[in-house]
């Protein structure tokens, strides 16, 4: 049977969430598994997202960041949609911190108190992975345009629709970025993770400190351009099969 692109849950459940409470809401990322190593010269960490986005498949592809810096991957394992970043956070750390943005332009849906964002571009699609400490407290992020998703800026306009919810002790704040450009309308996932490393072995789970990069405050949309929205992403994807990333 062929498969139907589904995104369109995505931006359903961005939208119902933006606008509900944060208790018994469905959620973006459903889980994470996070791992570090630290070997005395590096600290390595690898976050892989889970992600419910309907029936619609990602293609399973590895993007090299620059200078060796990690990677970007997506791919299915157990009928799951699943992004994974995994980095050299010594080496990533260096880099220099900016006011971080969108692929669409705007601000990231996080507040880094002054911190700034480590910003790495992904070659050849428009994409982005983010990095940012503050304190012990470590902030891990993507997003990713989606050619099928273009158009939908031309209903709600450049916008970021933005809940944030706890999931496993972990704060998230997931959800769809909009533009009037094209290739430049997506998702973007942001996880504090807390503290990465000298935990207690005997607690080992990765818990976010909530002091530090708290959700903005997204735009609301009216309910005219909620309607519009779910009408043109249902005649947007109703035909497509298959997640293809927009190219810079």
């Amino acid at each position: 049977m062929r498969r139907i692109f589904t995104l369109l849950s995505v931006l359903t459940l961005s939208l119902s969430l933006a606008s509900c409470g944060k208790d018994g809401i469905k959620k973006i990322v459903t889980d994470i598994a996070v791992e570090t190593q630290d070997d005395g010269a590096s600290q390595l960490l690898s976050a892989e997202f889970v992600l419910d986005i309907g029936s619609t498949e990602l293609p399973f592809i590895t993007y090299p960041l620059p200078n060796n810096l990690g990677s970007l991957r997506l791919f299915r394992y157990d009928n799951q949609n699943q992004v994974a970043v995994d980095l050299d956070l010594t080496a990533v750390l260096k880099l220099p911190r900016v006011e971080g943005t969108l692929p669409n332009g705007q601000q990231v849906p996080v507040d880094t108190n002054g911190a700034g964002i480590i910003v790495i571009d992904i070659e050849g699609i428009n994409s982005k992975v983010y990095v940012a400490q503050s304190g012990d407290t470590t902030l891990v992020g993507f997003a990713i345009a989606i050619k099928q998703l273009d158009g939908l800026g031309d209903i709600i306009g450049g916008a970021g629709i933005f809940p944030s919810y706890e999931l496993a002790n972990i704060l998230f704040t997931a959800g769809v970025f909009t533009s009037t450009e094209t290739a430049k309308t997506g998702i973007a996932v942001f996880a504090n993770l807390g503290k990465l490393f000298g935990k207690d072995s005997k607690d080992p789970v990765f818990t976010s400190n909530t002091e530090f990069f708290k959700p903005i405050r997204q735009r609301r949309l009216s309910r005219k351009q909620k309607i519009r929205a779910y009408r043109e992403i249902t005649r947007l994807l109703n035909s497509q099969e298959e997640v293809i990333l927009s190219e810079k």
